[in-house]
């Protein structure tokens, strides 16, 4: 089947808007180049730019992501203090208080230091410019970056979507030999999907340790409901998930303002608490914080440090929703001094009072006292805002998971825009009712125990390790940086996250089990999926035919023995070429193409025919449902139309701007069309076939200069129209090698995952489900067999 895999490139410009077909590649022939649509520029969706963004735009998009973003590392202030002291511990003495706030310049990241350095040097100014060019953030968007998926192979595009030693900057082009490794790449796609897996249990852990740490609060004002904090918890996350697809725009209008409050909430009241012991200011000392390590030996107080930085990466996750520019703004001139402030002013109560405001630090050092009118008013916001810090990284999770079935590493799940104004505003129904379930699992099983914030360490410190490896790769990669330059960057951050991760580790057996459980069940489900789905893809790719390898065109005069002499038959072809016609004598079913499909005549049948490409395809080739269709019956449609659907990064395509539509000449009735919708538009192909008609009309008029010969080709059209319209799609039946060169262990296990596995979880996933039809009966699924 190598022969049939050589693809040769086309040139034709008119044909680049048609991912997965060339003219020379389905036909090996010519195609008429006249096209009637209305289109827009061909360019392919890896090559798009991003608009300018105005001031008064970045203003907007940054209170927008106060409410969306923020609010998961504003709600921080709410445990962390307690985290670094816990309530049942011994009072720190006030040497380790100010050591605990202060920052380390010997790298032992306390809390100022770790805002400082985390937050706002390496995802403010420097991981935010790494997202993708179509704005997506997160490790996931950087792989996909290094390692572009396949393309189409068209002339013009291969510069845009690869990385070759041609391509790459002149400094990268041993990284670039390196990486492409195929172990190496296998390691980085494992290590990427583990750090995907982390934030899906990062997405659950948010909610509960938020919620429930606000919510606490009502204990020490009302001692009678400290019994129902959990249940108030999970009345309160449950209208928090059914209220998500209203999307992120409407959510961040709403949360915005109260997030905005809390913060400023946390900045007052860390201003007036710094008033008692104004000399915690001394905490900016670094020498402060190595003292504070050098005298307890005790670096698991990373472990709690850790917690002022939760929500960390949804700066980066979210990066989709919002643009860089106003990420940074919002952050460093907002949110980081209220945190900082409100950090300040615990450490200042907690030296002066001590014992009295350890049981929990944050709601015993609210000014005024427990039960003033500034009591209740701050409760009621750190609720408010902790139901909003949740938001963060539920969107980062739709995120994340939006990228992973573009590019079928997932089951592909119905995936809901909610904005027109960004392609990354969207919603997630399955994913949204998962997170749900296991959030409300979380709280009811851990409650208030330290556990949660254990587990809730563990999954923020293995992304940020995981981020801080992928950026830089990046840097030499996509930047073109010394080497050096990455090296040094790697070299310092993975210092930091390695102190966190591994203060972190130590809480295994103390609640960070569940994330790391998780994540490993997250990740053995994504590899065998890609796994799979990549063997299905590779099939694809190596076993399509090409139209002259499928039939050839019959002259009127053509009998029997001349339809088995190959010579002669080449030798036909060519004439009918050189006539620039489509033959009138219809077609043969080749036989070296199809064993066993002999040489029998092809009759065309009254029938509008859609041949759909397979979903993931971006191979060149006869789609493989025309393929099984020749293999099944003896005939033809009258009309053919090898059928690509493509949504492209725009909310809305117009209707006369949809249709592309190419006829090849030398078999008559095939044509090739793509269909484009915008990621708004309902992908409703009910009523396709009248407007195709009406471009293969104004195709075949300026095809056939004779009037009789126009009016007996669309006649045909017209009849195969109101006939039946049938969208013919490829079903790939997967089956095992069981080839014996490998041993009878690998044969079983393969076995077992593509058959047992595989095949039955994608029958409940049907990539062709987003597709509005006007009928079930007008769908045909032609099985393929395909055997990995």
């Amino acid at each position: 089947m190598s022969s049939r895999a050589r693809h040769s490139a086309t040139g034709n410009n008119d044909f680049q808007a048609m991912p997965g077909l060339s003219p020379q590649d389905v036909l090996e022939g010519e195609i008429v180049p006249q096209t009637l649509a209305a289109r827009p520029p061909p360019s392919p969706p890896t090559a798009s730019v991003a608009p300018a963004i105005s001031m008064r735009q970045t203003l907007k998009l940054a209170f927008l992501s106060v409410g969306v973003i923020y609010g998961d590392i504003g709600t921080s202030t709410l445990y962390t203090v307690n985290g670094l002291f816990p309530a049942a511990g011994p009072v720190p003495s006030r040497e380790d208080v100010i050591g605990g706030i202060s920052w380390s310049v010997a790298q032992f990241d306390t809390i100022l230091w770790a805002i400082l350095l985390v937050p706002i040097v390496k995802y403010c100014f420097i991981a935010l410019e790494f997202g993708t060019t179509q704005g997506e953030g997160g490790p996931f968007a950087i792989y996909t970056s290094i390692f572009p998926p396949r393309e189409s192979k068209q002339d013009g595009w291969r510069t845009l979507t690869t990385y070759s030693l041609a391509t790459a900057p002149p400094s990268s082009h041993a990284a670039t030999s390196f990486l492409h490794r195929r172990i190496v790449k296998t390691v980085l796609f494992v290590l990427t999907l583990f750090g995907v897996a982390l934030t899906v249990s990062d997405g659950m852990l948010t909610p509960a340790v938020s919620v429930t740490s606000a919510v606490t609060g009502i204990s020490y004002a009302a001692p009678s409901v400290s019994g129902s904090v959990v249940g108030i918890s999970c009345a309160i996350l449950a209208v928090l998930f059914l209220v998500q697809p209203f999307g992120t725009k409407r959510l961040g209008t709403f949360f915005s303002p109260v997030v905005g409050v809390w913060l400023l909430t946390n900045a007052v009241s860390g201003v007036i608490n710094l008033t008692q012991h104004p000399s915690i200011f001394r905490a900016f000392d670094p020498s402060r914080a190595v003292m504070l390590f050098v005298r307890t030996r005790n670096f698991d107080l990373l472990a709690g440090v850790i917690l002022c930085i939760t929500g960390v990466e949804a700066l980066f996750a979210n990066l989709g929703q919002f643009s860089k520019g106003s990420i940074r703004l919002a952050f460093v001139c907002f949110a980081a001094p209220c945190l900082m402030l409100q950090y300040l002013g615990q450490g200042a109560r907690l030296i002066v009072d001590g014992e009295a405001i350890l049981p929990n630090v944050f709601y015993n050092s609210i000014p005024g006292g427990t039960g003033g009118g500034f009591w209740w008013f701050t409760w009621v916001f750190a609720v408010l805002s902790a139901v909003i810090a949740s938001q963060a990284m539920i969107t980062a999770t739709f995120s994340l998971v939006e990228q992973l079935t573009q590019l079928h590493v997932m089951p592909p799940v119905r995936v809901v825009h909610t904005d027109s104004t960004s392609r990354g505003r969207i919603y997630v129904p399955m994913i949204n009712f998962l997170l749900f379930v296991g959030t409300i699992g979380l709280t009811c099983g851990f409650g208030t125990d330290v556990g949660l914030t254990n587990a809730y360490g563990f999954a923020v410190s293995g992304v940020m390790l995981i981020t801080t490896l992928m950026i830089a790769l990046a840097m030499i990669q996509l930047k073109g940086f010394p080497v050096l330059v990455a090296l040094a960057y790697f070299l310092l951050a993975a210092f930091i996250d390695c102190l966190f991760f591994g203060a972190s580790l130590k809480k295994v057996p103390h609640g960070a089990w569940f994330p790391l459980g998780l994540a490993v069940v997250i990740l053995a489900a994504l590899t065998s999926w890609a796994w799979a789905r990549g063997l299905e893809e590779k099939f694809d790719r190596l076993h399509r035919y090409r139209l002259s390898e499928l039939m050839r065109p019959k002259l009127e005069d053509e009998d029997d023995q001349d339809t088995r002499d190959e010579k002669r038959s080449e030798q036909d072809i060519a004439e009918v070429n050189a006539l620039g016609l489509a033959p009138a004598g219809g077609f043969v079913r080749r036989k070296p193409a199809l064993q066993g499909a002999g040489g029998a005549d092809l009759n065309r049948l009254p029938v509008f025919a859609l041949f759909h490409n397979h979903s993931s395809s971006s191979s060149e080739g006869a789609p493989h449902a025309f393929s099984a269709f020749l293999r099944s019956y003896p005939a033809l449609p009258s009309v053919i139309v090898f059928l690509t659907v493509r949504v492209v990064g725009v909310p809305h395509v117009a209707f006369e701007d949809r249709f592309l539509v190419e006829r090849l000449r030398q078999f008559d009735g095939v044509y090739v069309a793509t269909v484009s919708f915008g990621y708004r538009d309902a992908q409703d192909l009910s009523d396709i076939a009248p407007p195709l008609r009406d471009r293969i009309v104004a195709l075949e008029a300026r095809s056939y200069p004779h009037d009789e010969a126009f009016r007996d080709k669309i006649a045909k059209v017209d009849e195969a129209v109101k006939g039946a319209v049938t969208h013919i799609l490829p079903h790939f039946h997967v089956s095992a090698d069981d080839s014996p060169t490998r041993s009878k262990v690998v044969r079983l296990v393969r076995k077992f995952l593509l058959e047992e596995v595989y095949r039955r979880v994608a029958v409940n996933f049907d990539p062709y489900e987003q597709f509005k039809f006007a009928n079930e009966e007008d769908v045909l699924r032609m099985g393929v067999a395909a055997v990995l």
